[in-house]
């Protein structure tokens, strides 16, 4: 998805969130609370979720940042905005010390060398009198920012949600580099890791270390908030709780910090006035979500925005982009399927070139090299195909021989003896079906990376994916992008997005099983005109391999690669596309 614009959401609701709250300082302070354990699950998640790596003593972390904090600035009035690295500091080095017991310990052996050390750490706070053993301590001063004290709930909200928003976009760039690569390697597997050459003892440190900073800040930004600490705040059912954040939420899940959170520490709040009891509330809690989200809630809640939560938005683009259209088009042939769009682009007395996109396309695809034939000896004609664009989305069968009859129509208007064509990926396959039904009426074919002429597969799991694409503009850019690897030059991806979501909804998927259930290898010897085949050698989809059997059966064909292009040349590097066609069709 678009990470930069979903922590500018993340940033914008943890300013305006308190907004609404000014005269309910209680809610501000639950709101920092989960900040602050939000920010802990978060350290836990980087070392269970993507290390790989058990703990269940994190809240004697908390509590070594929450202590040092506390001591240095009520003893020995250091500013806040110190002690707050120096409780990192120190929680960082503790947990560098207790996962040296991770290089030799796995699993359950872990997991209670980790309790023992928690366990330590609570009866130790309990018999340090300097700290107040049993009984805490007590009058924490508030965040002291060089000197400007922070009393108000909301001053210490900012503060809190200051700091989780940089530590939250430090994981994520954290787990984003070779870093988090080498510890979800790990998390697989260990000895398939240490064979692609990753330190795993390296590694394991590091994940204790980062998990453990996070902690004692968590720890820091706690006391300065309560003002009060004592040993039981961060005993062994603290740490229980985290672990329960994080599987709750979702391992290996930024948002699932935040639900596990605000389950585990708002919660009980809301429940405390009434009679039901928090274990049978929790109890409730944890049967739904191993029935129905065992892979936590923050992945439930990713799943149904993948599945539903784009439903509104894309009906809506798609009813703006209808109306907007209807009236405001002159660009059309009617066909007795419906009006079919199109655009000219390059010299207006060049010879017609009639350009056919690919599936999820439009004529846009075409834009690029369109605006670089006006030197040229040609003109472009780029449609959309019924179903694509801004044509109409007739009730229809969708299949490439339809697909070719309206191709078929449309070139009829233009009266031409023979027509020149090139086509992108499905638009090579609506070809393969025009040029052996009407042979006698094509001069030369440039195929863009086309589907073979014996039908390309799609393996049956990815249609599930291709659905989601219907409703998720995120997941369908990312899905366009990979198709234009090497780059795009003219800045049409969004533009390419916004063409392929109105797309009939049902061509989604019916496209992929239109291009199973062709065949024309068969008829292939009929196409007697020059075919020029030509596929970025970066194309993960369209491979000279798919190609083999359809260049076999073409009299009049040759095939050429490109270095350094993916699938769509004619976006990618639209001067080369234009240097082929000016080859190719005689420019």
């Amino acid at each position: 998805m678009n990470a930069k614009r979903d922590f500018l959401i993340f940033a914008a609701v943890l300013i305006a969130l308190p907004l609404f709250f000014l005269n309910q300082t209680f809610l501000l302070s639950i709101f920092g609370q989960v900040l602050i354990f939000s920010i802990a699950a978060l350290g836990l998640n980087i070392l269970i979720g993507f290390a790989g790596q058990i703990s269940i003593g994190h809240a004697s972390f908390i509590a070594v940042g929450a202590y040092l904090s506390a001591i240095l600035t009520k003893n020995y009035h250091i500013p806040f905005a110190v002690t707050v690295f120096l409780s990192g500091g120190l929680a960082g080095l503790f947990g560098l010390v207790l996962g040296f017991p991770a290089l030799r310990l796995k699993g359950f052996y872990l997991a209670i060398a980790t309790m023992a050390f928690v366990v330590m750490i609570e009866q130790l706070l309990g018999s340090w009198s300097y700290v107040g053993g049993h009984i805490g301590m007590r009058d924490i001063p508030n965040f002291d920012l060089f000197g400007y004290v922070l009393k108000s709930d909301l001053g210490k909200y900012y503060v809190i949600a200051f700091c989780t928003f940089f530590l939250f976009l430090f994981g994520f760039n954290f787990l984003k580099s070779r870093t988090g690569r080498a510890l979800k390697a790990i998390r697989e597997s260990e000895f398939a890791a240490r064979s692609a050459g990753v330190n795993v003892a390296k590694y394991k440190l590091t994940a204790f270390v980062i998990s453990a900073i996070y902690a004692g800040i968590a720890g820091a930004l706690y006391a300065h908030t309560i003002n009060y600490i004592a040993p039981t705040d961060f005993g062994l059912g603290v740490s229980i709780n985290l672990l329960a954040m994080i599987v709750v939420g979702g391992l290996a899940s930024f948002s699932g910090n935040f639900i596990g959170a605000i389950l585990m520490i708002a919660m009980p709040f809301l429940f405390s006035r009434s009679n039901l009891p928090l274990s049978v509330i929790f109890g409730i809690l944890l049967v739904i979500v191993v029935l129905f989200f065992p892979r936590g809630l923050g992945y439930g809640v990713q799943l149904l925005n993948l599945k539903y939560f784009g439903i509104p938005a894309a009906w809506l683009r798609r009813k703006i982009r209808v109306s907007s259209v209807v009236g405001g088009k002159e660009m059309y042939v009617n066909l007795p399927e419906g009006k079919m769009h199109y655009e000219i682009g390059g010299n207006p007395t060049g010879k017609p070139l009639f350009m056919v996109h690919g599936n999820f396309g439009s004529w846009r695809w075409f834009q690029p090299v369109m605006s670089r034939l006006e030197k040229t000896p040609f003109k472009g004609v780029a449609i959309d195909l019924l179903g694509f664009g801004d044509s109409e989305k007739p009730e229809r069968e969708i299949s490439i021989p339809q697909y070719g009859q309206e191709l078929a129509g449309f070139i009829d208007v233009f009266k031409e003896v023979k027509a020149n064509l090139i086509g992108h990926s499905l638009g090579g396959a609506v070809i393969w079906d025009y040029a052996v039904n009407h042979p006698d009426r094509v001069n030369r074919i440039l195929l863009i990376d086309p589907a073979p002429a014996d039908g390309l597969v799609t393996p049956e799991e990815y249609y599930p994916a291709l659905a989601l694409y219907r409703n998720n503009r995120d997941l369908l850019k990312t899905a366009l992008a990979g198709t234009i690897p090497s780059g795009d030059p003219d800045k049409l991806l969004d533009k390419l997005v916004n063409d392929a979501m109105v797309m009939d909804p049902r061509a989604f998927t019916e496209n992929a099983r239109a291009l199973e259930r062709y065949n024309y290898l068969a008829d292939l010897h009929k196409i007697q005109c020059p075919v020029l085949i030509v596929y970025g050698e970066k194309d993960l989809l369209i491979t000279d391999k798919l190609l083999a059997e359809t260049l076999k059966r073409l009299p009049n064909a040759r095939v050429k690669a490109l270095p350094g292009i993916g699938h769509s040349v004619n976006v990618e590097n639209p001067d080369l596309a234009v240097q082929i066609i000016n080859e190719f069709f005689g420019g």
